[in-house]
């Protein structure tokens, strides 16, 4: 196959340092384009070529690629259901012993400590990988594929809608680079911890959940026809979400959604201490010739922006401990917010409180505590972009978790969120329900309920290279660890 250039969508490179637009004309770009050859082995162990665009010797464009996925062989594991699970950071001790009693084979005995306490589980997880591969447990597939992961589930309001993503090998590159752009901080010690797993592993067991814009609508009619066929597989998860997963084999609608994908820009909506861990390993094995080594890549799954079924959930705060007493709590707090006190039992709760804050023009958050609920409203004349010390644009200073980490947390509670998310003392949920039950158990002093960050919102963001706390936004549902992994030892064989 001769090569081929997959220039951005809308031009078309001519090869001689000028981009021709589809619609007619020509621009010089000032900068100068060079092809190169980038060699991987197909399914049938020929030796073909894609050329992508180049400038002064750095890719300009995405590289997706089609790989072997490894999958769980269902002969020999039976219900799918049971071996998948969440992805790591969202599953507690008690959804950990569960998943563990569902089946011998779960994908958490790879991602976690099976023990309380165990020191490097990374090394067991290693060679449990290394014998399930063995024994049949997880087989490769039979040939490089793009798959598609539809996801049913039914909204709050009891409406059904489904979300699809497409399931590629990413190559991994810098953020200035600006292809993949994060919105959110993460944790040191989980980066530190997830890059042990895949130096021992070498393998990706969830995908990175990424968003790029597809306004032109280019995307579906190429991603519909794998829907003709029936499905690799399919199953129900604990949460109520219908999964279904097809191949997408044809040689040419794989070329064609990569030339189109090239062109994206990525935001990370789930994810970011693995497409980090996942950049620095990159960078510790890679040789400058290494352009098809698996290590230079990442197993993603990427949502249109447009697609109706890209669900954002508020993240709720706990706070386990507060060593203020209520009443003083509310003295500082109204020197910035109007302080309302909503009922003092929580058995007065009736029905979720957080549709009452999407009225709110202000930062407003719900505070919950064993003695009564309050509505938090911000203040007329509080400017948070003045009132917040940080370095970043007014957006970011006024969003609603940023309002609430450093004129609620720092500045009223004298707390640091940072220090106490590290710590475990301060959790997260999107689920209203978990946050009042864990302040109703003694779980947590108190709960902050908050509005979704919104898609404009994280847009915005991170196109300005800033980042949201920690834990800013939920991405529901999520994509399952263990139904597609990225095994660096024959993703591209």
């Amino acid at each position: 196959m001769e090569g081929k250039v997959l220039a951005p969508a809308n031009d078309v490179a001519d090869g001689q340092g000028t981009r021709r637009s589809k619609e007619g004309g020509e621009k010089t770009m000032w900068r100068i384009y060079n092809q190169i050859g980038i060699g991987y082995n197909v399914s049938n162990n020929s030796l073909e070529t894609d050329t992508y665009m180049v400038i002064n010797g750095r890719s300009e464009l995405a590289d997706v690629r089609p790989f072997r996925a490894t999958l769980y062989d269902v002969q020999v594991v039976g219900d799918i259901s049971r071996v998948v699970a969440p992805p790591y950071d969202i599953i507690d001790e008690e959804k950990k012993s569960r998943l563990l009693a569902r089946s011998p084979y779960n994908v958490v005995r790879l991602e976690l400590p099976v023990e309380e306490g165990e020191e490097e589980f990374w090394k067991r997880s290693a060679s449990v990988f290394r014998a399930w591969k063995r024994s049949g447990v997880l087989v490769s597939d039979e040939e490089r594929c793009l798959y598609v992961h539809r996801q049913s589930f039914r909204q709050p309001s009891g409406e059904m809608i489904t979300r699809t993503g497409i399931i590629a090998a990413l190559r991994c590159t810098d953020f200035q680079d600006g292809m993949v752009m994060p919105h959110e901080r993460t944790f040191p010690r989980t980066r530190s911890e997830r890059l042990k797993l895949l130096r021992a592993c070498r393998a990706n067991f969830s995908q990175v959940f990424m968003v790029f814009r597809d306004r032109d609508q280019e995307v579906p009619p190429l991603v519909e026809g794998a829907f003709a066929e029936p499905p690799l597989l399919e199953f129900g998860d604990e949460e109520g979400v219908e999964h279904q997963l097809w191949r997408l084999h044809e040689r040419e609608t794989q070329e064609n959604l990569a030339r189109i994908l090239a062109g994206k820009r990525f935001i990370i909506a789930d994810g970011h201490h693995r497409y980090e861990t996942a950049l620095t390993f990159s960078r510790e094995g890679a040789k400058e010739e290494d352009v098809g080594w698996p290590g230079r890549y990442v197993s993603v799954a990427m949502v249109r922006a447009e697609d109706p079924g890209l669900v954002i959930l508020p993240v709720h705060r706990l706070v386990r401990e507060v060593s203020l007493h209520l009443e003083e709590t509310v003295r500082k707090l109204e020197g910035f917010f109007d302080v309302r006190l909503v009922f003092e039992d929580p058995a007065e709760r009736r029905g979720p409180l957080g549709p009452a804050l999407e009225a709110r023009e202000r930062a407003a958050f719900f505070m919950m505590t064993r003695r009564g609920t309050y509505l938090l409203t911000l203040r007329d004349g509080v400017m948070p972009e003045k009132e917040i010390a940080i370095r970043g644009s007014a957006r970011l200073r006024t969003l609603d978790v940023s309002v609430l980490h450093h004129l609620v947390l720092r500045r009223c509670l004298g707390l640091d969120p940072d220090v106490m998310a590290e710590a475990g003392d301060l959790c997260f949920t999107p689920w209203e329900s978990e946050a009042a039950d864990a302040v109703a158990g003694g779980r947590a002093e108190v709960a902050f309920l908050l509005r979704p960050a919104g898609m404009d919102d994280i847009w915005s963001i991170a196109e300005g290279g800033e980042r949201m706390p920690h834990k800013s936004s939920y991405f529901h549902p999520k994509f399952p660890s263990g139904l597609i992994i990225y095994d660096h030892e024959t993703a591209f064989s």
